[in-house]
């Protein structure tokens, strides 16, 4: 549904608040789902009953490595990359915008002037919304 609006002809300015819209109302909808799970005493002890060996899980939302956690097993993530760049922090490797491509800028690492300035728009704007998605946890 993000991406209906793509080729729609309204200024930049308010697609931006469009979509800082929707991603607020949807990460709320899965902070809620998130809650109601780990609330569901029944449910939770039923899952720590299982004896399960690790809990598979997408590192998009931090659900699934919250109730590995409560649960006392390991967090198997099954992308091959951490949302908001926190696999770089984490290994500290370097990933500077000027000339990394950001994922889904359709970019190469050849980029000239105007693709540069797009990815560091692309880079702010994850870190913008990532807040928005990720403080509530």
């Amino acid at each position: 549904r993000l991406g209906h609006g793509v080729f729609e002809k309204e200024p930049l300015l308010q697609r931006v608040v469009k979509t800082y819209k929707k991603v607020k109302e949807d990460s709320a909808l899965l902070l809620s789902a998130c809650s109601h799970l780990l609330h569901n005493k029944e449910l939770m002890a039923s899952l720590a009953e299982s004896n399960f060996d690790a809990v598979l899980t997408d590192p998009f939302l931090p659900c699934g490595p919250i109730v590995a956690l409560y649960l006392a097993l390991p967090a198997v993530f099954f992308l091959n990359a951490l949302p908001c760049g926190l696999d770089f922090q984490g290994t500290q490797c370097p990933n500077p915008p000027s000339y990394v491509p950001r994922a889904l800028s359709l970019n190469s690492d050849h980029m000239t002037f105007l693709p540069r300035v797009k990815n560091m728009l692309i880079f702010l704007s994850e870190s913008f919304l990532c807040n928005v998605v990720y403080s509530p946890y």
